[in-house]
């Protein structure tokens, strides 16, 4: 990582893990993070985590708790039975609770992933008052001093992962049974409105778009009206599902920083995550670099 910012004049915001949870109950690996986290610090970029876990650890890093720009999100499906069944090997339901109230009142921004919701889980576990199960969520969210709601239905795959010499479940193959489990009637209508759909971020099978819609607009009703924002993040676009005003899917400012004369970055006033959305029209570019203003993702010489 030391070696990739030393290349680096612009540094985007940091993201950990898109794949593994970087706060697992794993010593080796939170001394790890540990290390990684305190890099970034003393380099002074934006950074996010990403976990089902508690963080708690990173507070004994000196600096942690005041150092912005950063967030923690914290990643939760559904209600505690839920999360029985999709992550049982996960901390439960009430301990992530805990653990984003605990770093809010720290004064530490928080997010929660409502991600992914499987309406049909939903429904074969509560019939039809499903929905209410999840305005339930939403108002235990805003209990505990998050600030932003992101939320998505899933993309899943037909594909068969290979592992260890075999091939696994897809993704698609695992959701179906989970809900099966609970209600045949439930997979059944899973099957029939789970479509899949090509997308510039990756084909996949996703909630049919107009219940996509309806879902996060109903949702996105529920989290604001308790002061929170919204967004779902590559989904849908901004302008059909994410609260106004934000700048970027993950609600708070995490601003790009520039190489200073000492080696370290300064944050770029002004200069968001989403060039796309921030940057277009403007004749001037905080960062200067008007390549950066594009839907694709950020590569390497562009940021040197």
């Amino acid at each position: 990582m030391e070696k990739d910012l030393k290349k680096l004049t612009l540094c985007p915001p940091i993201s950990l893990s898109n794949v593994s949870d970087p706060c697992q109950d794993i010593p080796e690996l939170k001394e790890e993070v540990k290390r990684l986290i305190q890099l970034l610090m003393n380099y002074s970029v934006s950074f996010f985590i990403t976990t089902k876990g508690d963080p708690s650890f990173l507070l004994e890093s000196p600096g942690f708790i005041t150092y912005k720009p950063k967030l923690i999100a914290t990643t939760i499906e559904g209600t505690s039975e839920m999360l029985q069944l999709l992550s049982p090997g996960a901390p439960p339901f009430d301990a992530r609770i805990a653990t984003v109230r605990k770093l809010s009142n720290l004064g530490i921004d928080t997010v929660i992933r409502l991600d992914p919701v499987f309406i049909h889980l939903f429904q074969a576990l509560y019939g039809n008052s499903w929905f209410s199960k999840i305005a339930e969520l939403i108002d235990v969210f805003a209990s505990t001093g998050a600030k932003h709601i992101i939320s998505s239905t899933g993309k899943l795959s037909k594909k068969r992962s290979q592992l260890g010499g075999y091939k696994s479940t897809s993704t698609w193959q695992r959701v179906y049974k989970v809900i099966h489990s609970q209600s045949p009637r439930a997979a059944k209508i899973f099957e029939q409105e789970y479509v899949y759909e090509a997308n510039w971020s990756g084909g996949g099978y996703r909630l049919r778009k107009d219940l996509r819609l309806s879902f996060h607009h109903k949702i996105r009703e529920l989290v604001e009206a308790k002061g929170m924002t919204y967004a779902t993040c590559q989904e849908l676009s901004a302008e059909e599902s994410d609260s106004r005003g934000i700048p970027h899917c993950e609600g708070l400012p995490l601003p790009f920083a520039k190489k200073q004369a000492n080696g370290k970055f300064k944050p770029i006033p002004g200069c968001i995550a989403n060039c796309w959305v921030s940057c277009r029209g403007l004749p001037m570019l905080p960062c200067g670099q008007p390549e950066l203003i594009s839907y694709k993702p950020l590569t390497l010489s562009s940021l040197r």
